[in-house]
């Protein structure tokens, strides 16, 4: 069989594979979701202070930060389904812990519980990078995006509704739609690793040796990570997403409290503000995106939704009134998930196959890492500087990624 009937061939069975990944990433999206508006007047009921919300918010990325190398890892080395199965039961587990929260530590128990086995996205971009060619890999990297907006509109639109008959109902609703989405995985969802192997025995002709080696790699691989911070292809690409996701995540971390105590909103409202954010990314990873990354290239959309990013979230940090938050979000949103699924596209590009995985992992633990950062930061700065600072951090920050697209990436070959 040539590279090209394998090609054919894999591109006939992806189809009905991305719609299963597609109805997963949502299902999680949206258990994930229901409790974003919900989680800090929860945690306020009980007592919690700004800087406590934030501590919470921070936990559940900090133990995603070491969770999510080490589930992307494993998904390399024994496969993507099961790593999908282990990740829905512990959020089952840790949104049942939520439910019959009575006292703040049992809150951040449940986000803890929940934290450590969140890493759902990377090994679903490690899933699609198995079944798609690299020609269709960044369209079909929209479908997370796309899965992600729509998650998005329903998840907090009805986590704010719920949250009327009391906090606790939110979180059975997302352990319920757990239960659904470890069913659907368990029963129609086939495992890509095999697909995989099959491409890269064609591609690279490894030996039986080669691939004993490859599945004997460690599940933490500090060599992998070494490799990548040196490639003089990733590297940079890896220095750009950090920057990138501390900024996006100072918005996305804050984003509650800075509608709590700066526009004075309930967590209704706020639910209603989230679904707003998931219609705009569902409509930008649905259909915009798709029909751009047709017609530019991946470096041409990074030059634009960049400077993009960095005037959003300027003015996002002196919003004055809900109106004018409702529209920032327009750019807002179009920047940020263009960027995530281009930096995203390069990076399983770059990256060597057999360790897309890792490297996907990776990615997701820089994410993680700056979202609990973001997420303790955050919470002091509006509790102790003012409700402007996220925005103006968030901005700073992708003043200085801007800079480094012009004066360090340009210097650097582009990833093939």
């Amino acid at each position: 069989m040539t590279q090209a009937d394998f090609d054919w061939q894999q591109n006939l069975r992806a189809k009905p594979r991305l719609g299963i990944i597609f109805l997963v990433v949502l299902l999680d999206i949206i258990s994930f979701s229901l409790l974003l508006p919900v989680l800090p007047y929860y945690a306020t009921a009980l007592g919690a202070t700004p800087t406590q919300v934030g501590m919470l918010t921070g936990l559940y990325a900090l133990c995603q930060f070491v969770g999510a190398p080490i589930i992307g890892r494993m998904s390399d080395n024994v496969g993507r389904k099961p790593m999908f199965l282990v990740d829905i039961a512990g959020n089952a587990i840790g949104f049942l812990v939520l439910a019959s929260a009575s006292s703040l530590w049992m809150l951040f128990l449940a986000r803890f519980i929940a934290g450590c086995v969140a890493a759902n996205i990377p090994v679903a971009q490690a899933y699609i990078s198995d079944v798609t060619t690299k020609e269709q890999r960044s369209s079909a990297l929209g479908l997370i995006g796309a899965a992600f907006g729509l998650g998005f509109t329903i998840g907090p639109a009805l986590g704010g509704i719920l949250s009327k008959n009391g906090y606790a109902l939110p979180a059975l609703v997302s352990a319920g739609l757990c239960a659904i989405n470890f069913a659907v995985i368990a029963f129609f969802l086939p495992e890509s690793k095999v697909i995989a192997k099959g491409e890269a025995r064609i591609a690279a002709k490894e030996t039986l040796h080669d691939r004993e080696t490859i599945s004997q790699q460690p599940i933490f691989d500090f060599t992998l990570v070494r490799r990548l911070f040196t490639n003089v292809q990733i590297a940079p690409l890896l220095v750009f997403w950090t920057g990138f996701s501390f900024a996006f995540a100072m918005f996305q971390q804050n984003i509650a409290l800075f509608n709590k105590y700066h526009l004075n909103l309930s967590a209704r409202e706020t639910g209603y503000v989230f679904a707003w954010i998931g219609v705009l990314v569902s409509l930008m990873q649905g259909v915009f995106l798709r029909i751009l990354t047709r017609h530019c290239s991946d470096e041409t959309l990074l030059k634009i939704a960049a400077p993009a990013m960095l005037l959003s979230l300027a003015v996002w940090a002196f919003t004055p009134t809900l109106v004018v938050l409702l529209v920032v979000l327009v750019p807002l949103s179009f920047a940020a998930s263009t960027l995530i699924t281009v930096v995203n596209s390069l990076l399983t590009k770059a990256a060597a196959h057999e360790e897309i995985g890792g490297t996907m992992g990776i990615a997701g633990a820089i994410d993680n890492s700056t979202r609990f950062v973001t997420a303790f930061a955050g919470g002091m700065l509006i509790q102790r500087v003012g409700t402007f600072a996220p925005g103006a951090v968030a901005a700073t920050t992708m003043l200085i990624m801007l800079a480094w697209m012009i004066f360090g990436m340009t210097r650097t070959p582009k990833a093939q």
